[in-house]
Order: structure tokens, then C-alpha cells, then sequence
């Protein structure tokens, strides 16, 4: 599928979305899609024959986004604001790796730009063991609001 068929494909399953986190799961697969130039997969979009072929979870284990050579995936809080991310919020994402047996698998966090990470995760993030991209809350909103 081409870069635009799939953007508008995200597009699409956002709309349908009811809450605010799942669209904002949407709006963030649309954002890394953007900005690696490669397809990324809300994670309860993969077929489960795809996930059991890559040897990766079938149900949800802290997974939101995955592109599509299952190489790099994504963890997603919406967050209000003075949120603070805690380890405790992570663990199980943080685990893949160890859980799928990739020691390289690319991580990333997405957030609201107002959330706060405790120290742990800043010192994960500073480590280079986990990417942190922040997304303007108040950009999301009228996106999606249209």
C-alpha cells in the first residue's frame, strides 16, 4: 500500500472513533508514518496470523502502534495536563523486546506535549533505549475536530 493510501486509510479508522485516546492512537500512527516515511499499524489493526508469524503478542500487551516490518513499535498516552508517565505505565511495553526475543526492536513513546515523565523513564529516554515524541494536544484536538 502507498504512503498516501495508508495515511488516508488512518485517516478513516480515526474518524470512526469514539474516544479521545483512540483517536489520538490514529493521529499518532499518522504522525510516525510521516515521520520515518514507513507504514505504522494501530497494533488491534494487525491481522493476529500476522502477529503470530512475526512472534509477537496476539492480544494487548502495551503495544499501540507497530510499523510494518515489525522492527519499531510504539506505546501511546494521552495524557491531560500535569499527567506524570510512570514506569509502572510502561513496564509491559518496555518488556517486548525480551517478550518477542528482539533485542533491537525500535521504541518509541508518544504523548501529549503536557505530560511529564518520572525520572526513570527520562533517564530511558536519555539512555537512547526509548525515543519521546510529543504531540501538541491542543494541534490534535482541531485536527480533529476538522
Amino acid at each position: 500500500m502507498s504512503l498516501s493510501l495508508h495515511l488516508q486509510f488512518l485517516e478513516q479508522r480515526m474518524a470512526t472513533m469514539s474516544c479521545l485516546p483512540s483517536r489520538f492512537e490514529y493521529y499518532s500512527a499518522i504522525h510516525l508514518t510521516k515521520l520515518h516515511n514507513v507504514c505504522f499499524y494501530a497494533y488491534k489493526d494487525i491481522p493476529i496470523s500476522h502477529k503470530r508469524y512475526a512472534g509477537f503478542p496476539l492480544t494487548d500487551k502495551g503495544i499501540d502502534l507497530i510499523d510494518e516490518t515489525f522492527s519499531h513499535i510504539g506505546q501511546v498516552k494521552y495524557y491531560g495536563p500535569r499527567s506524570k508517565i510512570h514506569y509502572g505505565k510502561l513496564s509491559t511495553f518496555l518488556a517486548t523486546p525480551i517478550l518477542v526475543g528482539r533485542k533491537h526492536l525500535q521504541m518509541t513513546l508518544i504523548r501529549t506535549h503536557h505530560s511529564k515523565l518520572h525520572s526513570e523513564i527520562h533517564q530511558i529516554v536519555q539512555r537512547g533505549d526509548l525515543n519521546d515524541v510529543t504531540l501538541c494536544a491542543r494541534e490534535f484536538m482541531q485536527n480533529v475536530q476538522g
